[in-house]
């Protein structure tokens, strides 16, 4: 497998990895005390986390089986650049349709950088990974100033910097126009266009013990029904490889929201899987037939802002358990002192 080496070195580099073989013209970077600070938070930041992926992935291997992975699409709706806990959930699937409010952005130009920018922009990508690694999930108004930094633009770089802490090397990342006529339809006068324009980008990445690559598609949209009046095909295009498996987590109750209808049908129509905290799809819409839902850990009332999702059958149900099946790793808002709960259903 042929991998595009600028993209895969430069992921290398921000994630506090020498690359091998190192480019000369990258030489200096990665030599520099700049580099070698980066490396002394990176590395042992990354030691703790893979501590939680293991034990993610244990848990994955007994408790999520799904057949013929390798061709089917994971959907992860409200994403962020989160590639870590998608990954760490669902390695094998071929593709993976993240959408969020974020810009996808671009790979920032290592080799042009000068002994300033690259102090800066380590700096960056240190404070946008302090609370995924943390917390295992990103705060959204912090990342909103996080990925528009004159160093760090959108979430291509973080999800490329993940995808070289988990060994994966990119093949290719390609701006995307979903939908052409629209894209020239947005600034025409009377558009009654959504406040943020659709951007989306292809990366394709490998595991270089591995033959065959995976498809990352990242497009960045509002996802209100009012925006996709604009945009009445996107979730055609989403959904367009169903059956589907659904990821959700950390997605603020917006599916609880009128507002998102239309996802939210969307979803549930798609998917024959799916793996959510409470801030996914309402539990009502899951504790019927055609669904068979399993419950872990523990439910707790959401956070402060939030309030007005309690789910007064999900806590029922969770109560009727005779015995608590547990949650080894935190998931979600209440990520501190074994809080966290995780619904997967299956139809």
């Amino acid at each position: 497998m042929e991998f595009n080496r600028r993209a895969t070195a430069t992921a290398q580099i921000l994630a506090g990895i020498t690359p091998n073989p190192l480019d000369p013209a990258l030489k200096r970077l990665v030599e520099s005390d700049t580099f070698k600070e980066h490396q002394q938070w990176m590395i042992p930041s990354w030691a703790h986390v893979r501590g939680r992926i293991q034990t993610m992935e244990t848990w994955r291997s007994h408790e999520i089986k799904i057949p013929g992975a390798q061709k089917k699409t994971l959907l992860y709706p409200f994403s962020g650049p989160d590639f870590l806990n998608a990954y760490t959930l669902f390695p094998d699937h071929g593709r993976y349709v993240f959408f969020s409010l974020e810009r996808p952005g671009t790979m920032p130009d290592l080799e042009s950088v000068t002994p300033v920018q690259f102090t800066k922009l380590l700096q960056d990508v240190r404070s946008a990974f302090r609370d995924i690694f943390e917390r295992n999930y990103f705060i959204t108004s912090y990342m909103t100033k996080q990925l528009t930094t004159p160093w760090i633009r959108g979430t291509v770089p973080v999800m490329s910097i993940m995808m070289a802490l988990m060994n994966r090397r990119i093949v290719r990342i390609e701006p995307l126009d979903l939908f052409p006529q629209l894209t020239q339809d947005y600034d025409a006068p009377d558009a009654k266009r959504p406040p943020v324009l659709m951007r989306a980008v292809l990366i394709e990445f490998a595991n270089p013990g591995a033959s065959g690559t995976q498809q990352l598609y990242y497009v960045a949209l509002d996802a209100t029904d009012k925006a996709l009046e604009f945009y009445p095909d996107f979730l055609n295009w989403a959904s367009q490889y169903k059956p589907a498996t659904v990821l959700l987590k950390s997605a603020s109750y917006l599916l609880h929201d009128n507002q998102f209808s239309k996802t939210r049908a969307m979803l549930l129509d798609a998917a024959d899987v799916v793996v959510q905290d409470d801030t996914g799809i309402p539990y009502r819409y899951l504790s019927q037939n055609p669904w068979q839902v399993k419950l872990y850990g523990r439910y707790n009332k959401p956070i402060r802002p939030m309030k007005y999702a309690y789910q007064k059958d999900l806590e029922a149900a969770y109560s009727s358990q005779q015995e608590q099946v547990p949650l080894p790793f935190p998931f979600g808002y209440h990520w501190r002192g074994q809080k966290s709960g995780l619904i997967v259903a299956h139809r």
